[in-house]
């Protein structure tokens, strides 16, 4: 399948790899989504309605983004765009991708870490009722029940919906400051980013209008060993795109425009020739 663009220049996964080892199918799904409003393939408008700005999914660079572009056919909520790419079978065809390579789990893998769990968990109190009901030796029991509880929490591991070899791949990825892309994957675009008091979301910082950011869902997260620590000294200092801030009913954002992020009202787009930023902190959260 087609990989896409690679993170920070590690060619050996892409940001859409990276974002579901990170934070799971949604993760990925908003890398997608997040990538084509930067190329400026989909649109934001104040409403926060999501929408293609051409027909057919050309220019998308993964099936992931081809799925996000014709949903976004008819316009979507961001939210909505985004559960449903999460749950599409490009979504399901990049896990598989993954689990091919080493790096994500199997569902035939989990169901069976999941049924020795179970059965630990009955072989527990199974000990403890042995040693009450039928006198069984106390000694003999609380092995049993110390076995039981060890092998649940190894099975609990096991069955990690990422692997060892994706957590470290993980690990090894550096997000540069400048890579909004990579800014996504890493930490979501319901991801923290600033400094206490003054922190604000992923989202504001990329220029996405409040209407549409107050779409998004928070998920589970997935439990692995990366880092998603202080990378963004100043995720302020790049706009590449304000397609991900303005909507085809606010007369747009031209190469000459700049686009602005704002504690306040989450985002701004102004015409002008420079691309700044008023979002203050930008410290690592």
């Amino acid at each position: 399948m087609t990989s896409g663009t690679t993170i920070s220049g590690r060619p050996g996964i892409s940001a859409e790899e990276f974002g579901y080892l990170a934070g799971g199918p949604g993760r990925a799904a908003e890398v997608a989504v997040v990538r084509l409003l930067e190329g400026g393939l989909l649109r934001i408008s104040r409403e926060g309605v999501v929408s293609a700005v051409a027909s057919g999914a050309a220019g998308a660079g993964t099936p992931l983004e081809a799925y996000a572009l014709g949903a976004a056919r008819t316009g979507r909520m961001l939210g909505d765009l985004v559960k449903s790419t999460a749950t599409s079978e490009a979504a399901s065809a990049l896990r598989q991708h993954l689990v091919d390579r080493g790096l994500v789990v199997s569902d035939a893998r989990r169901k069976t870490w999941s049924t020795v769990r179970v059965l630990c968990f009955v072989a527990f109190f199974a000990a403890i009722a042995l040693t009450i009901v039928f006198r069984v030796h106390f000694g003999v029991a609380i092995g049993v029940a110390v076995v039981a509880l060890l092998l649940r929490w190894f099975a609990g591991r096991m069955r990690r919906p990422v692997r060892r070899a994706g957590r470290r791949e993980v690990g090894r990825v550096k997000v540069a400051a400048g890579d909004r892309v990579g800014m996504v994957a890493q930490m979501g675009l319901l991801g923290r980013v600033g400094q206490f008091p003054r922190m604000y979301y992923v989202w504001e910082m990329l220029g996405i209008v409040p209407s549409a950011g107050a779409t998004l869902r928070r998920r589970k997260p997935v439990r692995n060993s990366g880092d998603t620590g202080t990378m963004y000294g100043s995720s302020c200092n790049s706009c590449s795109s304000c397609s991900s801030g303005c909507g085809a009913d606010n007369s747009g954002c031209g190469s000459g425009s700049s686009c602005g992020s704002s504690g306040d009202s989450g985002s701004s787009c102004s015409s002008g020739s420079s691309c700044g930023s008023s979002c203050g902190g930008g410290g690592g959260d």
